[in-house]
């Protein structure tokens, strides 16, 4: 498909990862390797003349009454805001992005008060407030001003380029189709692919929006479903049928990663993650983050 403006790689990524699971894998399981596919939206700093599909850090158009806030602790600060419409015109697949247009993403980072020691995490249920999608409409005005005492990050706009995405081996689906294909244990030709992979520019660290997450460190579908449980205090089984289940309902709604330009570090240049399921709302993903 074709947005005016946006550039779409996906057919040039598709057609690398192609030849690199050709030249690596057997024909069935290269076949079925290639099928994973998924396009996505990855998000680069827009330069002159790009069509502004998202922004990074600044002030969004929340009702100063609705700015998200975290009881005990302070208001989240706002990390992005996705004009829905333009993304939709050119991720038509991302179900989510209908029902708004627009989204407007929170996360308490310390930016408020850093005297509160808190850790926002899946193994932690009670953190859940630390993250916030908030929906937004054309008609809710001008950005609002911060909540007293939080400092916003700075604006950075954000242009669009569609791209295809595969999965990460760490998921539950994928390691058993791995272990049916008999690509499992150190199999020289999936490590071959693995290290191919990692060569394709753009591969790892990204602003995106659907498509397959790329984790830091181990699938973030099963820490979504770890928090949406609410395991707190006992240890979580990830190998429990019914959780592995669940976890492939997870869609990566939107990644965000560290990025200087808006002053943004998460841990030691790690990435945030919302997820939703396809019958949710995008109000109601779940978040979790990783670093490296």
């Amino acid at each position: 498909m074709s947005t005016p403006g946006i550039r779409d790689e996906s057919e040039a990524r598709a057609t690398t990862v192609r030849r690199l699971a050709e030249e690596h894998l057997p024909g069935a399981a290269a076949a079925e390797f290639l099928s994973w596919r998924r396009p996505a939206l990855r998000l680069e700093h827009a330069q002159q003349g790009d069509p502004v599909v998202a922004q990074l850090g600044g002030l969004p158009t929340v009702p100063p009454d609705d700015w998200p806030v975290w009881d005990g602790r302070g208001p989240l600060s706002h990390v992005l805001t996705l004009d829905c419409v333009a993304a939709r015109e050119a991720l038509p697949e991302a179900t989510a992005l209908r029902a708004a247009d627009r989204l407007a993403f929170f996360y308490y980072d310390g930016r408020y008060r850093d005297d509160i020691d808190t850790i926002v995490g899946s193994w932690d249920p009670s953190t859940h407030p630390a993250a916030r999608v908030v929906a937004l409409t054309v008609h809710d005005g001008s950005p609002t001003h911060a909540p007293p005492g939080l400092r916003p990050y700075p604006a950075v706009p954000l242009t669009a380029v569609r791209t295809a995405t595969w999965p990460s081996w760490e998921l539950p689906w994928v390691d058993d189709a791995l272990e049916r294909l008999g690509l499992r244990d150190g199999s020289d030709s999936f490590d071959a692919l693995l290290d191919g992979l990692g060569e394709i520019p753009d591969s790892g660290e990204v602003h995106q929006v659907g498509g397959h997450a790329s984790p830091q460190q181990g699938a973030v579908e099963l820490e979504v479903e770890q928090f949406r449980r609410g395991v707190a205090g006992l240890p979580f089984d990830w190998s429990d049928p019914d959780v592995l289940t669940s976890a492939a309902d997870w869609r990566p709604l939107l990644q965000v990663a560290s990025d200087d330009a808006a002053g943004m570090m998460w841990g030691d240049v790690g990435q945030l993650y919302w997820l939703t399921r396809d019958a949710d709302p995008p109000t109601d993903a779940y978040f979790t983050w990783q670093c490296g």
